[in-house]
């Protein structure tokens, strides 16, 4: 393909075999490979937004405590908070039934279990957090300009 310019940077693309030569519009300026990516790069701030939602991706992957996912999206934290806090005002030291964060049923569930996924989901978030700050410092700094060197704790 032979790539294009007008003068607000909209990219126009035609065969290279010159087949569309006739389709060129008059003012369009030839780039090369090497222009056409420096224009289809991502700005700082769509850079920023992407980082920010591959955390996220991260975050609601969750762990996984004695063979059962606990999602670690803000819904299901609150949520793992909302059940603690249920089950010790209750006396209770386990779940009667409770599903996981691939809804699946587990009988007579341990307390302990969730206790330990709410911990585990916490530090995992705050590892993510701080990835997320040193990546998008390099991002700002412009050392940092595409996500697939990025890799998550």
């Amino acid at each position: 393909m032979k790539h294009f310019k007008d003068k607000q940077n909209n990219i126009f693309a035609y065969e290279s075999d010159g087949s569309q030569d006739d389709f060129i519009k008059e003012g369009l300026v030839p780039i090369s490979d090497e222009d056409l990516a420096i224009l289809r790069a991502p700005t700082t701030d769509q850079l920023l937004q992407q980082l920010t939602q591959a955390r996220k991706e991260q975050e609601h992957q969750g762990v996984t405590i004695n063979g059962i996912r606990y999602a670690g999206d803000p819904g299901n934290r609150q949520a793992l908070q909302e059940a603690i806090t249920y089950i010790e005002d209750a006396g209770l030291t386990e779940f009667p039934t409770w599903k996981d964060s691939d809804d699946v049923f587990h009988a007579d569930h341990p307390l302990a279990d969730v206790k330990d996924a709410a911990r585990a989901i916490g530090a995992r978030r705050s590892q993510l957090v701080a990835a997320e700050g040193e990546y998008a410092a390099q991002i700002i700094a412009g050392t940092l300009i595409d996500l697939s060197e990025v890799t998550w704790p």
